[in-house]
């Protein structure tokens, strides 16, 4: 018995695509071509592309079927015959699976697979520099926002963690776009925010992201009940958190000013143990971890774990950190932090760099750890204060610590630093953590 049309559910399949590999309007017409040849349109109407599409894009395909996720034999057959020329790169390798509303926000036009001579709004790009999302532009102010302001925000950040883990990882252009589509301004810092909360990684040169699975980290166990309490970082969805409470109760907190999403604590009842934690999520098809708190890394081998740049060309002006600002200079195999700006009539920011004298080595890393290291080579004191009675550390924001180490202080609570003045405050740090730090970072407070 033939199942009719307005019985079945569409849902979605998501791909990822290289422009020189396979255009999207070529893309359009090798899909749509071997649907129509096979007779497929019942079971694959449509499809969507990403809105302005670059380098590399996301397709969706419509699959029409009984119920989301179950794959009609002939559309399994099509995906395995078109594999290595158009379906080699799923979006989610485990979870393949969007609704309209899911992937709505990133696509665009709808191209109905009957019609393959509908022209996609498409147009190639002027050459541009690549813009690295490692090069930030520090920024010490801050303007007051309502409660409904920051409510606002912080849903925004929430909303765009969904889209991360449901895409699993990606480009820098990627994140930007899905940024952009939020109403989510400022994509460097957002990515660097992500990061400090261990809710995502990316590659050396930031150019690559990947959400982190996700993982429970013990803060604490009530000693009356033996409830204990772990923070939530990492992969999630709204269905992911509605299975998680079920296991325990989740208290839920506000990021200062809204600046990312919720923090999220699962109390845990005495009575389940890790093990069947993990056993009942599986059950629902999730898998979430339970991990420690890193050991520090000494600066000398954070350092040493840096990229380091070959083969670099001097066709640019150089500007030298001084302590405060970047000043134009000549390069002399000096330690320090360094830019890169283009010689033409616009000039533009290309490389920001730091030049180790002592290895002959152009390092590459976070920008707020590359001018960390050029203070501590000039011999500028850092002046950390730790306050043992409220437990707080403050850290000027002209001396800000590497993204690893301010890491470690962020995941103590899980909340960003608040700011106040010129500072950086950040709540319940205990004095072992802040002399373990500061001793690694070469510092004293």
């Amino acid at each position: 018995m033939t199942q009719s049309r307005q019985e079945r559910t569409r849902w979605y399949m998501g791909f990822k695509q290289k422009t020189n590999k396979l255009k999207p309007e070529h893309l359009i017409e090798v899909i749509s071509k071997s649907v129509q040849s096979g007779n497929l349109v019942q079971y694959l109407p449509l499809l969507r592309i990403e809105k302005n599409p670059k380098g590399e894009y996301y397709f969706f395909v419509a699959i029409e079927s009984i119920n989301i996720g179950n794959i009609p034999s002939e559309v399994d057959s099509f995906i395995k015959d078109l594999k290595e020329k158009c379906f080699n790169f799923p979006v989610d390798k485990r979870r393949n699976q969007f609704t309209i509303d899911q992937i709505k926000p990133m696509v665009g036009v709808a191209h109905d697979v009957q019609d393959y001579t509908n022209p996609i709004p498409y147009r190639s790009q002027p050459k541009t520099i690549r813009e690295s999302p490692l090069i930030l532009v520090p920024n010490s102010e801050t303007q007051s926002l309502s409660d409904e302001q920051i409510r606002q925000f912080s849903t925004k950040h929430e909303h765009l963690l969904y889209w991360l883990s449901a895409l699993g990882s990606g480009t820098w252009e990627s994140f930007k776009k899905t940024c952009e589509i939020l109403g989510l301004a400022e994509p460097k810092r957002i990515l660097r925010r992500l990061k400090l909360l261990n809710h995502l990684s990316t590659s050396g040169n930031g150019s690559k992201w990947q959400v982190n699975p996700p993982s429970l980290i013990h803060t604490g166990t009530n000693s009356e009940t033996g409830d204990r309490t772990f923070l939530l970082y990492g992969q999630r969805s709204h269905k992911f958190l509605q299975k998680l409470k079920t296991l325990g109760s989740l208290k839920v907190n506000q990021q200062p000013r809204g600046e990312a999403l919720q923090r999220i604590e699962l109390i845990l009842p005495s009575q389940i143990r890790d093990e069947i934690l993990i056993q009942r999520m599986q059950t629902y098809g999730y898998s979430i971890n339970f991990t420690h708190p890193p050991s520090i890394l000494s600066l000398n081998d954070w350092q040493n774990s840096l990229t380091r740049i070959e083969g670099l060309t001097f066709d640019f002006d150089l500007k030298r950190f001084d302590g405060t600002n970047f000043i134009d200079c000549t390069f002399q195999e000096e330690t320090g932090f360094y830019q890169f700006w283009t010689r033409d009539s616009s000039p533009q920011l290309r490389y920001s760099f730091f030049y180790d004298q002592k290895t002959g080595s152009w390092l590459q890393g976070d920008w707020y750890g590359l001018r960390f290291l050029a203070i501590l080579s000039i011999g500028q004191n850092v002046e950390v204060h730790y306050n043992p009675e409220a437990k707080k550390l403050e850290v000027p924001i002209t001396q800000r610590f590497p993204e690893l180490y301010e890491s470690y202080l962020v995941m103590a609570l899980g909340l960003l630093p608040t700011y106040d003045s010129h500072l950086l405050i950040y709540e319940r740090i205990s004095l072992q953590l802040a002399t373990e730090l500061t001793i690694k970072l070469n510092i004293t407070f």
